[in-house]
């Protein structure tokens, strides 16, 4: 990656981010539904939501697809008795 690469964001559009991926979308899922339940397409489509509005701002595609990584894990640990 060369500095190029780097999408430039303002102070306050990187508040944003956090804002709503962490404020909103990890409080809100940090104790995930059940893995494939109604509840978990709800969950998928809210990360789809902030990818479309952070237009696919790769600070917000890391984050999501890490946080979405952890909430996976967690729905079928927690469902698997581990």
């Amino acid at each position: 990656m060369t500095l190029d690469d780097v999408m430039l964001l303002t102070d306050q559009q990187v508040q944003g981010i956090y804002n709503d991926v962490y404020n909103g979308f990890w409080r809100r899922y940090k104790n995930p539904p059940d893995w494939q339940s109604p509840e978990w397409e709800d969950m998928v489509r809210q990360e789809k939501v902030l990818r479309e509005r952070y237009q696919s701002c790769p600070l917000v595609l890391h984050m999501l697809q890490d946080l979405m990584d952890q909430l996976e894990a967690r729905s079928k640990r927690r469902n698997n008795g581990s």
